[in-house]
């Protein structure tokens, strides 16, 4: 015996739950994905694995709407004895498959030490307050750089 519920919409439009749940996977969703990656990675290896991860979403027919690089940042806690790893920030446009398929390589990467995703409402307009921050020290570390420079000619 199969039970056939029916959804009333708005438009008076009849849909079984299974019309609903096949209709809900194929929905794009803008998702914003946050991954920790090991210390001890040197630069080439970090951005061969951002790419990595920036392929196999476009491979799955995902957009990357938004992406930030927060460097080297000190862990809350130990981490798989690690006190400090590279944060990486991602926001996309994709299906619940594409998702699954980069949180299932999240897991088996053994460079990849936490990751978390969320679904949001809107893509973001400006940086994070992290990466300005970061911003911020880079251009103070500059300026001082330039006085210091500036000082010794003299």
């Amino acid at each position: 015996i199969t039970i056939k519920y029916k959804i009333k919409l708005a438009s008076s439009w009849n849909f079984t739950i299974f019309q609903v749940l096949i209709l809900n996977k194929f929905i794009m969703q803008i998702y914003e994905t946050i991954y920790i990656v090991k210390q001890d990675l040197d630069t080439k290896a970090l951005k061969d694995l951002e790419e990595k991860y920036e392929n196999l979403l476009k491979l799955k027919k995902a957009t990357i709407e938004y992406k930030e690089n927060w460097g080297l940042r000190s862990l809350a806690y130990k981490i798989q004895n690690y006190k400090k790893g590279y944060y990486f920030m991602l926001v996309f446009n994709s299906d619940k498959e594409a998702l699954e398929e980069l949180e299932r390589n999240f897991r088996i990467d053994e460079s990849v030490i936490r990751f978390l995703t969320t679904k949001i409402d809107r893509i973001p307009t400006e940086p994070t307050f992290i990466m300005k921050a970061k911003i911020e020290k880079e251009n103070s570390e500059n300026m001082v750089n330039e006085v210091s420079l500036t000082s010794n000619e003299s």
